[in-house]
């Protein structure tokens, strides 16, 4: 059989080893090679984006000044710049349709406004599998603050694609119920929580005489990073032996690394950004704990699974996902809804005092991992 994967981003690098989407996106290439499939990537770009184009600096200026004043309407700002999203989404999806004729499978990561895998298979008369991240319309207002000029083909683009696809693949029953209630799915839905693409993490413990609390992951608003910062500055004042260290990038990077250098625990915290595979295997051998203060209902706990995976023991938010796979006290410690600060800081205050607790549950949620999750039972 021959399978196309693809994902309905205009110019998506097929090849960036930060992307969490490639992650899932190679596992799901993985699984179909396992059983002789041959897959191939929608990639129609060539060459690379500037990033360097030569601007009159008069015309610099101007766009600039045009971009800052849009910002302050984002409803207007949003409206525009999605314009231009759309109209090379629209050209990607042509590129496809022209390039790729003798298809077996249309495999598509289903993102904002897009209906190219359902164009593509339809062109190609494949069959249509999509993979659910997020219901997009509720995803871009969190992201966005705002709805769009393009509201109804945001809206659209998800109803048709989950209507038409054959198979669909959700995170959790939480997201399975979500696409049922909303939509007519004539689809077979099947769960997978989490990408598998590393082996289980053995990580060699190194002693750095603090307690080091270790978050690994995007900067999004929902990961509520804020709080993160602000719930460790209370605890560094009393455990002054600690530290934290955030790893990963993202729209909020910059704002989180203000906030850090204006607080009283600049010289506890380590912010470095994206870091490779080698420079992440260190810093989790250094990981006293980890942590995940915060996520959205229906998002993947890809971050909760790398530390199950290395045997860390750390803190997660009760999100409906989330808490379909671990339980609180047995496999992690979980910030409660009703005072997220109170219960991050007392989560941290546990695991501080308790090494076996600690030990307990990092060996419980590693074990289950293997358990429940090993690549042959993801594979089927």
């Amino acid at each position: 059989m021959k399978v196309l994967i693809l994902v309905g981003i205009p110019h998506f690098d097929y090849n960036d080893e930060k992307s969490a989407v490639l992650s899932w996106m190679n596992q799901i290439k993985a699984a179909f090679e396992e059983v002789g499939d041959t897959v191939e990537f929608a990639d129609t770009f060539e060459g690379k984006i500037s990033k360097s184009v030569s601007v009159d600096k008069k015309e610099g200026f101007l766009i600039a000044g045009v971009k800052k004043i849009a910002k302050m309407w984002p409803w207007l700002y949003y409206s525009l710049s999605f314009k231009k999203y759309f109209d090379r989404q629209d050209e990607m999806q042509q590129k496809i349709i022209e390039k790729y004729k003798d298809v077996d499978l249309i495999v598509e990561f289903h993102t904002v406004g897009s209906v190219v895998g359902l164009n593509v298979a339809k062109s190609c008369n494949a069959k249509f599998s999509v993979i659910f991240d997020s219901p997009v319309d509720e995803q871009f207002e969190e992201m966005h603050k705002t709805k769009t000029l393009h509201w109804k083909r945001i809206c659209a683009s998800e109803k048709d694609t989950m209507e038409a696809a054959d198979k669909i693949m959700v995170y959790s029953q939480a997201c399975e119920d979500h696409i049922r209630e909303k939509y007519n799915i004539s689809a077979e839905v099947n769960h997978l929580p989490s990408s598998l693409n590393k082996p289980i993490d053995k990580i060699k413990k190194i002693d750095t005489r603090t307690f080091n609390i270790g978050f690994i992951g995007s900067f999004l608003s929902w990961h509520k990073l804020d709080m993160l910062v602000r719930v460790f500055e209370k605890f560094h004042l009393k455990y002054s032996d600690s530290k934290l260290i955030l790893l990963g990038f993202g729209e909020e990077w910059n704002k989180i690394k203000k906030q850090v250098d204006a607080s009283r625990i600049k010289d506890a915290c380590d912010i470095p950004g994206f870091v490779n595979e080698d420079e992440l295997v260190n810093y989790k051998s250094q990981f006293t704990i980890a942590v995940m203060p915060g996520s959205n209902w229906y998002g993947s706990p890809l971050k909760l699974f790398e530390y199950s995976r290395a045997g860390l023991p750390f803190v997660a938010p009760v999100s409906k996902t989330v808490s379909s796979i671990y339980e609180d006290g047995i496999h992690c410690l979980y910030v409660k809804e009703f005072d997220e600060e109170l219960s991050l800081f007392e989560a941290f205050e546990k695991y501080y005092l308790d090494k076996d607790l600690r030990e307990k549950l990092g060996r419980n949620a590693q074990e289950m991992i293997e358990r429940k999750f090993n690549k042959e039972g993801y594979y089927k």
